[in-house]
């Protein structure tokens, strides 16, 4: 009996024994799994390693005001020495160009004035930015019939562009000549003739569109025309009747963007690229000495 009682003490304390054994070696195997978890979790934040490259693509819409879309060939050599690569695309109509801005089709628009942009802002209640000045080229009054303002007979017919944004341009050269008048304090996007209170010659003018506006110079008796129209007609800077001031900021040609662009790496090499000497060097080979500034 003994034995047996001694047998059975010895199988319990065997038991016991095993028991501990096991739920130690239990305990020691979730420690390395508790570990191993953490390391885990923080590769999941470290998500800077998983960041797709910086987009090295510029996509750009460039019109022909100031010759920019003749720049934009120049610009994609000039992008390719920073490490990018441009494309771009001449737009027919500014507004559509700006809103495929706004959609995100397109990185940059240039093309816009400052004065048009912020109409264009504020019908379609939206936000782009200019992200750099490019050119202003002071656009004038000529003729082919007449040698200047003093010779235009009362009466006289002058041409001015139809699109609000640049309407009140011409209008705004005439009164610095002294003769008209316009009403104080208006947005310069939105003078029109009906502005004018005080016309002693009588003047008439004939809104058109942009493109006709050259065109239009052999049958009327002068016309506003832009630098490019004028270089492009063969007239010489000289003969404007009139020149607008270089000190109007709100027409230098911009580059617009959206908001979250404006100093992005992208954009500062389209705006190192448009500084460039060789964008220089070309609108010296468009346009006459004095005709033309530069934001640079």
């Amino acid at each position: 009996m003994k034995k047996s009682a001694f047998s059975i003490l010895l199988s319990i304390l065997t038991l016991i024994l095993i028991s501990a054994c096991g739920s130690q070696a239990s305990n020691t195997s979730n420690t390395p799994s508790a570990a191993k978890t953490q390391p885990e979790k923080s590769g999941d934040g470290a998500g800077a390693s998983n960041t797709k490259p910086e987009d090295r693509v510029i996509k750009l819409l460039a019109n022909s005001s100031n010759h920019n879309d003749e720049v934009a060939a120049i610009l994609v050599k000039e992008v390719e020495k920073l490490g990018y690569k441009l494309e771009f695309k001449v737009p027919t109509d500014i507004i559509i160009a700006n809103k495929e801005v706004v959609e995100g089709l397109y990185d940059a628009v240039l093309g816009n004035h400052s004065a048009a942009l912020n109409a264009f802002n504020k019908a379609n209640n939206t936000n782009l930015v200019p992200a750099f000045l490019t050119t202003f080229a002071p656009n004038g009054i000529y003729s082919k019939k007449y040698a200047s303002f003093k010779d235009l007979p009362d009466g006289a017919t002058i041409s001015i562009p139809g699109d609000t944004a640049n309407g009140g341009r011409p209008l705004l050269i005439l009164q610095n000549a002294g003769l008209i008048k316009i009403k104080e304090g208006l947005d310069v996007t939105k003078i029109t003739p009906s502005d004018i209170v005080d016309n002693p010659h009588k003047f008439k003018f004939k809104t058109l569109e942009t493109g006709l506006l050259l065109r239009a110079l052999d049958d009327l008796d002068a016309g506003f025309l832009f630098q490019s129209q004028r270089a492009n007609g063969g007239l010489k800077l000289e003969s404007a009747f009139g020149l607008e001031s270089a000190e109007v900021k709100d027409f230098y040609i911009i580059a617009a963007t959206r908001p979250e662009l404006v100093g992005s790496p992208k954009i500062e090499a389209l705006k190192k690229a448009y500084y460039s000497d060789a964008v220089k060097q070309f609108y010296q080979t468009r346009f006459d000495k004095g005709s033309i500034y530069y934001a640079w």
